[in-house]
């Protein structure tokens, strides 16, 4: 910017970013707006990039530079390459007076393929985390079974073993962190409070559930009810939650692909019969998109109604629940409104909604791997860390039996001998409760991993957090008598 003048904040774009920005872009100017127009209207969208062309309006309108020299004096100070060189290419472009609407659409086909690329890259790498976390789980998992093991032959320190119990702990939050961190950045659904019937009711249920458990659990466990058996009820409890979220997800995922055809369909309906939007929505089959048209029937009748059609618009976005459906029907809407043909305009809309439906659609092939494998490990896992801990206790009553000792002498030492005939009440409720805290600790971690993995709905972590605390708690309940049976024979 010019000296004295405020400086603008540059976030960084994503493939994705610019994608949506190069459409909403490409989109409106086949409206046939002014440059100027062109340039305020793509200030207004919700992406980082509409900063840069503020920050371009500003130049032009209060420092009188041309829109060429603007772009090139803004892109030179832009944080993401991929920003960079398209404003630097914008610039060139504007000088050379090549049409805008052409350029843009090239561009955004150009970015359509770097976005895919990139999605592709982050695919990759999750399925390398993906097997990575479970390798770690099952690393916690034997951290936990040699301490459990090692302590009924040595003596072994409460800080020591507190800290490698500590450090399984973070290992398996690091996995997690990182499945976060190698996934594809985007937003698959809106607001909970705004989208659709089913977000809404899951997200209250959730919130008045989960207090519920909390309290009825720590009740349960005063009155002395087996750790198992609550364990088994609070994961009942909160899977119908979780089940409801991922219904409203899978939902959201027919919706998507549906849109994709919608948008054709409508912008075709207006333009090959001259109509506007609200007429071609009463002319189009809409048992083409079965998971739409109760959406699109609202959307009809508002229409139909008299009410604001911007608001229609804006509710039918939002009431899909989907994201994607509220971000580009804005474009869709927005550049008809302001004189583009619905045909080109909706062919536009249904390539970028269609580009990004084919790449959720690998992301959830990885992810559905991965939640089943996840799920099967965590019952093995915890079955494993119960039978451990089931033959020690079994191990330390038989000594007792056989070898009375001085438990009041053994309580009283400050580190653990857990020597053959030395365990006491203390050191077994000790081991009892790092294990049991290590399973749920791992089922939480897990929870959280597949959620960050598949993306969608954040409220359907309740469904998979609910299926892994239940399987744990069969392990506390099946496993014990087990290997009690087992040993008497």
């Amino acid at each position: 910017m010019t000296k004295g003048a405020a400086q603008p904040v540059f976030k960084s774009v994503s493939p994705f970013e610019l994608y949506y920005q190069l459409t909403f872009m490409s989109a409106m100017a086949s409206a046939g707006l002014t440059r100027s127009r062109m340039f305020l209207v793509a200030a207004t969208t919700s992406s980082p990039a509409a900063t840069y062309f503020a920050a371009i309006n500003t130049l032009v309108t209060e420092f009188r530079y041309d829109y060429p020299e603007a772009c090139r004096r803004i892109g030179s100070q832009a944080k993401s390459e991929n920003m960079k060189t398209f404003l630097l290419r914008l610039s060139d472009t504007l000088r050379s007076g090549e049409s805008i609407p052409d350029y843009l659409a090239r561009e955004a086909g150009v970015q359509a393929d770097d976005y895919q690329n990139g999605y592709e890259r982050s695919i990759e790498s999750l399925k390398q985390w993906t097997d990575a976390f479970s390798s770690i789980v099952i690393s916690v998992a034997l951290i936990v079974i040699i301490q459990v093991i090692t302590s009924m032959v040595y003596s072994t320190d409460l800080t020591t073993m507190g800290g490698l119990i500590l450090t399984g702990l973070v290992m398996a939050c690091f996995g997690a962190w990182i499945i976060l961190r190698s996934v594809p950045k985007e937003q698959m659904v809106g607001s909970p409070t705004k989208g659709s019937v089913e977000q809404r009711r899951a997200w209250n249920l959730l919130r008045m559930v989960v207090p519920a458990i909390v309290v009825v659990a720590v009740l349960l466990y005063v009155i002395g009810v087996d750790l198992g058996y609550i364990l088994i009820a609070a994961g009942i409890a909160l899977f119908p939650v979780g089940l409801i979220a991922a219904r409203s997800d899978g939902k959201i995922q027919k919706k998507d692909v549906e849109f994709a055809t919608f948008l054709r369909s409508t912008g075709g309906m207006a333009t090959s019969s001259g109509t506007t939007l609200k007429q071609a929505l009463t002319k189009i089959d809409l048992t083409s998109f079965p998971t739409l048209e109760d959406d699109i029937n609202r959307l009809s009748k508002r229409l139909q109604a008299l009410v604001e059609p911007e608001i229609c618009w804006q509710k039918f976005g939002q009431e899909t629940g989907s994201k994607l459906i509220s971000d580009v029907i804005d474009i869709f809407y927005g550049a008809v409104k302001m004189g583009g043909e619905p045909e080109r305009v909706g062919y536009l809309c249904s390539l970028f909604t269609a580009k990004a439906v084919q790449l959720r659609a690998k992301r959830r092939l990885v992810s559905g791997t991965f939640t089943g494998l996840t799920t099967v490990m965590q019952g093995v896992v915890a079955g494993l860390m119960v039978f451990v801990l089931s033959i020690v206790q079994n191990f330390a009553a038989l000594i007792a039996t056989l070898l009375p000792a001085d438990t009041d002498a053994l309580s009283n030492q400050a580190s653990m001998s857990l020597g053959m005939a030395q365990f006491t009440a203390s050191d077994l409720q000790f081991l009892a409760s790092i294990t049991v805290f290590m399973i749920l600790a791992l089922a939480l971690v897990s929870a959280a991993a597949i959620i960050f993995c598949s993306g969608g709905y954040k409220v359907k972590v309740a469904m998979y957090a609910g299926l892994l605390i239940s399987l744990s708690g069969i392990a506390l309940v099946l496993v014990p008598p087990a290997v009690a049976n087992m040993l008497k024979q």
